[in-house]
C-alpha cells in the first residue's frame, strides 16, 4: 500500500507572487506600526538624502523608521538582531517588504538620524496612548458580575 505524503519540492517556484497582506492577521502590531508611520511627518529623514539621485540607492526612510519602531516595540535593539529577524520573522519581513538591510546599514541609519528618531519616538508614544485611551473608552469602567461557576459545583 502506498503512503500518502504532502509533496516537499523545495525547487518549486510560486505560481503567483505571494501577498504580504496574507502573512499576518489584521490586528498584528506590524500593521499598527506601518499605519502609524504613514501618518508621520518624515521630512527630516528625507531631507538628509541627495535630491539629484546620485550615489548608491538607500533604503526607503519610512521603511527603516517602521523597522526600528517595530524592533524596539518587540524588545530588539541590536542592529545584528534586527538583521537576523528580517530574515526569519514574518512581522519584520512584512515591515521590510522582504528586504534584509544589513546590520551596518541599520546602525548607520540610527546614528545618522538620531535626533529625528528621538523626536519621532515621543510622537509614537503619544499615538499609542491615544489609541489605548480610545480602546478603553469602549469598555465599561464598572466590572461586570460573573457567575461563580457552574451550578453543579
Amino acid at each position: 500500500m502506498a503512503q500518502n505524503f504532502v509533496g516537499c519540492d523545495r525547487e518549486l517556484a510560486f505560481l503567483m507572487p505571494p501577498s504580504l497582506r496574507e502573512w499576518l492577521p489584521e490586528d498584528h502590531l506590524a500593521w499598527f506600526v506601518l499605519e502609524a508611520v504613514e501618518e508621520m511627518d518624515l521630512t527630516e529623514f528625507y531631507a538628509d538624502y541627495r535630491q539629484d539621485g546620485h550615489g548608491r540607492a538607500a533604503y526607503e526612510p519610512s521603511m527603516m523608521v517602521a523597522l526600528l519602531l517595530y524592533a524596539y516595540a518587540t524588545k530588539q535593539r541590536s542592529a545584528r538582531g534586527i538583521e537576523i529577524h528580517c530574515r526569519q520573522d514574518v512581522g519584520y519581513r512584512v515591515i521590510a517588504a522582504n528586504w534584509v538591510p544589513d546590520h551596518a546599514t541599520i546602525a548607520r541609519f540610527v546614528v545618522r538620524h538620531e535626533a529625528a528618531l528621538a523626536d519621532l519616538f515621543g510622537s509614537v508614544l503619544a499615538r499609542v496612548l491615544q489609541r489605548v485611551r480610545a480602546s478603553l473608552e469602549r469598555f465599561p469602567a464598572v466590572p461586570q458580575r460573573f457567575p461563580s461557576g457552574p451550578d453543579w459545583l
